[in-house]
């Protein structure tokens, strides 16, 4: 990347809108925020908010470039940030094929619900092998505009990009720790995801303090028996990728642990008719598919996944796999 950074983020949703934010307050590059909502864009232009974002309060400053045009957005670019979730991944990487590019950071968590692949695995089978990153933590929002102290970590093979990309991003209230093991990271945020949402579940149908901790001791050996069935690094798990990542979204704030808590109270057919009516995204519950049939395939146990997966795909009944989760 050059010294002039030139960012370009495709998505300008809740995270690439903070993004966008993020590195223009810090002057840390020139941003180009695409979207190919042309009203989105419009409203935006004229009021430097997002109407769709649930932090009002960011309002983006005037030299971020809001674009619906996909070239003029990706002109020039020294790293293309990737915002839109993991079942998108392979249609934006077809729109992405005619084109230069830049290294590409991610943020989708998730799984593609056909094959199974992981979003940096989709990028390369559509792209072909180059450089990618990937960022995960606890969400942009009212971490970015109130500087609440996070830590994220960047995940890459490449140890030169990390260094560059972690002073694009990094902050005195945001810290951002590095690592080499960028299938265990994807990997951690995909299941993080699925097991959130059999937390919620669980938790819906008994108080009890201790629950979410022993959920989330077995979402984390979850992770490792299928991440060491696939070849990631085992400490991922333990680190803010994994169980920290894991400990921040079993919350009842977060969409998949409401999604859990909905499944139990309502069913998935009602819950599916809610999610279509309201154009909401629950990475977790395409995800649950995905990570069934690799765990097949593997021939790992994961309990929790499994449990999720046979209420949402085949019918069971949430009270039931709540008191399996419980046991």
């Amino acid at each position: 990347m050059t010294d002039k950074k030139i960012i370009s983020i495709l998505g300008a949703g809740a995270m690439g809108w903070a993004i966008a934010y993020l590195i223009s307050v810090y002057q840390r590059g020139q941003v180009k925020l695409w979207d190919r909502d042309p009203e989105l864009i419009s409203w935006a232009k004229k009021t430097r908010q997002n109407p769709k974002n649930s932090n009002p309060e960011i309002i983006m400053p005037e030299d971020v470039l809001l674009l619906t045009d996909l070239e003029k957005a990706l002109n020039a670019s020294d790293l293309l940030v990737l915002t839109v979730p993991s079942f998108a991944v392979r249609e934006m990487c077809q729109k992405l094929a005619r084109f230069p590019l830049p290294p590409i950071l991610m943020l989708s968590k998730g799984m593609e619900e056909g094959t199974s692949l992981l979003p940096f695995q989709i990028v390369e089978e559509v792209l072909g092998k180059r450089d990618i990153l990937h960022l995960t933590g606890t969400g942009y929002g009212k971490e970015v505009h109130e500087k609440i102290p996070t830590r994220e970590v960047l995940a890459s093979e490449d140890e030169r990009l990390l260094v560059e990309v972690k002073s694009l991003l990094e902050t005195d209230w945001l810290t951002i720790e590095t690592t080499t093991d960028l299938l265990g990271t994807q990997l951690a945020g995909a299941l993080k995801n699925v097991i959130v949402i059999g937390i919620g579940l669980a938790c819906s149908s008994k108080e009890n303090p201790g629950l979410r901790t022993n959920l989330i001791k077995e979402g984390v050996r979850e992770m490792i028996e299928l991440g060491n069935a696939l070849g990631a690094r085992e400490e991922t798990f333990f680190g803010p990728a994994g169980r920290g990542d894991l400990e921040l979204s079993a919350d009842p704030l977060s969409r998949n642990y409401r999604l859990g808590q909905a499944l139990a109270e309502k069913g998935v057919a009602e819950v599916q008719k809610d999610l279509k009516e309201k154009g909401i995204t629950v990475e977790g519950f395409h995800t649950a598919w995905a990570i069934h049939q690799l765990a097949k395939q593997y021939g790992t146990q994961l309990p929790m996944v499994e449990e999720v997966y046979q209420v949402i795909y085949e019918g069971k009944n949430p009270k039931t796999a709540a008191n399996e989760l419980i046991k």
